[in-house]
């Protein structure tokens, strides 16, 4: 059985600027081509192994009614939106070409998750030249490992190897170093060994992940995991614990670089109520800049004068003047970013 069958995907969030402030947030598709031995959403929706897409001059035609109305930043969601349209015939390079060119304006497109194999990998050189052309798409790149254990991914019947998450992030570092890379890692996931949790923690290390969403492994009824031989508590908290300050330090090795650097591109996003800053500021590459007061929505130049493993410090140089005022977005920043 599959999900979704009979979902219209008609149906877009319209954008309303008194309620939404400065950002679209639309969804492109639903589904998801994996069958992941620990996720409760497949049983939930009552399938998997199916996506389904939104037409793409229906999500066009939305996000230029949005940007035409004030939108600024322009969040594309969906499961797993490397694999968008392939129940159409086209992809997501198609998508984002076809946007760009039919949309004039200064806005940010941020791209949501991206799973590992084998769709993301097909489009992903296409996707590299867009970024690389277009300065409105921001160059970060959400895509989840979970474990950096061949034998732990194979239980989660994740379809590919920790070699293969590699050879995606050596080709996007390849053409954008300073590239922002988000990765989603379990741990203590059923059966996790020391060497197991190590090789998680030596493929971050090495690849020099800017973020990584850290989770402890825990049961969800029904799933294939939940009846697997369950690591202890105990021994869950200490390897979350280690993992959390080694990816912290990692973080902050990936931020150190751009101190002393100009940033321009950066749009103000949202307000910070964390550290002695005011407002954060998405750089290009979506990299959080701590700043004072300035406009939500602007776009802003700023020059790095500190860093942080959770963001950048920054001084504003210059600021765009905005003939409209944004609803502030009251989000604290650590750990904000939107589900992808």
């Amino acid at each position: 059985m599959y999900v979704y069958d009979d979902r219209p995907m008609k149906y877009l969030p319209n954008y309303y600027p008194e309620l939404h402030g400065h950002r679209y947030v639309v969804p492109i598709q639903v589904g998801c081509l994996g069958n992941c031995s620990f996720c409760v959403t497949k049983i939930g929706r009552m399938g998997f192994g199916k996506v389904r897409s939104y037409d793409k001059h229906d999500l066009i035609n939305a996000i230029k009614r949005a940007v035409n109305s004030g939108a600024r930043e322009v969040y594309l969601t969906g499961q797993e939106i490397s694999a968008y349209g392939r129940d159409k015939g086209y992809d997501l390079v198609d998508l984002l070409e076809e946007l760009l060119r039919e949309i004039d304006g200064r806005f940010m497109v941020r791209l949501g998750m991206m799973e590992p194999p084998l769709e993301l990998s097909r489009i992903l050189d296409g996707l590299l030249d867009i970024v690389k052309s277009d300065w409105r798409v921001y160059r970060f790149f959400h895509i989840p490992v979970q474990s950096g254990s061949d034998r732990i991914l194979t239980l989660m019947k994740r379809k590919y190897s920790a070699s293969f998450f590699r050879d995606i992030v050596t080709r996007i570092r390849r053409v954008f170093p300073d590239a922002t890379i988000v990765t989603d890692v379990i741990v203590g996931f059923p059966g996790e060994t020391d060497d197991d949790f190590w090789a998680s923690v030596r493929l971050i290390e090495e690849l020099g992940i800017d973020k990584v969403n850290l989770a402890r492994y825990s049961r969800r009824p029904f799933t294939e995991a939940a009846y697997m031989e369950q690591v202890p508590e105990q021994v869950k908290k200490e390897r979350s614990k280690v993992a959390t300050e080694i990816f912290s330090k990692v973080s902050l090795e990936r931020n150190k670089p751009f101190i002393g650097r100009e940033m321009w591109g950066g749009i103000a996003s949202e307000v910070d109520f964390r550290g002695g800053e005011n407002y954060i500021v998405r750089s290009y590459n979506y990299k959080p800049i701590a700043v004072k007061r300035v406009d939500i929505g602007a776009f802003v130049k700023a020059r790095i004068i500190d860093a942080t493993p959770h963001r950048l410090i920054g001084e504003l140089l210059a600021s765009e003047e905005l003939g409209i005022r944004y609803r502030v977005d009251f989000r604290i920043s650590e750990g904000l970013d939107l589900m992808s």
